[in-house]
């Protein structure tokens, strides 16, 4: 369990990290970045999360916290609140 405990929260760290850099600071920089471009922001994060997410820890997720999509969104708005 803990395997998959830091895969996710590693994973989640890098995709949140990953779209600042090339997404987000360059909006904020332009004073661009609105609420459209937060949904996109953390479509490009969630996308990237899943990507890179094994098969098994989804299932883990799943079994552990029933809806991945909720789990995730979660753990991904959490990341981004830690990075502001």
């Amino acid at each position: 369990a803990q395997k998959y405990l830091d895969m996710i929260g590693e994973t989640v760290i890098d995709c949140v990290l990953t779209t600042n850099q090339t997404y987000v600071d360059s909006l904020k920089a332009q004073g661009k970045f609105d609420a459209e471009a937060q949904k996109i922001a953390f479509q490009k994060t969630y996308d990237m999360v899943l990507k890179f997410l094994s098969a098994e820890a989804k299932a883990y997720i799943a079994e552990v916290y029933g809806d991945v999509t909720e789990y995730l969104t979660s753990k991904i708005e959490a990341q981004v609140n830690l990075s502001k």
